[in-house]
């Protein structure tokens, strides 16, 4: 059985360019990118921001809060 989360009223992410995923949104979202940069000025791979120690994913917590995002 194949079954979908409905976060959001639809897919596609607002800036145009990608669907709303887990990585679009924490890596590549340009509606995003000063969030992101304030939280991790440098290069993070994603499997840090989803899985790394309690202080990586406080940080993935911030930028999700700063960036008003509901999850």
């Amino acid at each position: 059985m194949n079954r979908k989360f409905k976060l959001a009223p639809s897919p596609s992410c607002a800036c145009g360019q990608e669907d709303q995923t887990a990585e679009h949104i924490l890596q590549r979202c340009p509606l995003l990118d000063e969030e992101r940069k304030e939280v991790w000025p440098s290069p993070t791979p994603l499997q840090t921001k989803l899985y790394g120690s309690r202080q990586e994913l406080e940080k993935t917590t911030t930028f999700i809060t700063s960036a008003g995002l509901i999850v």
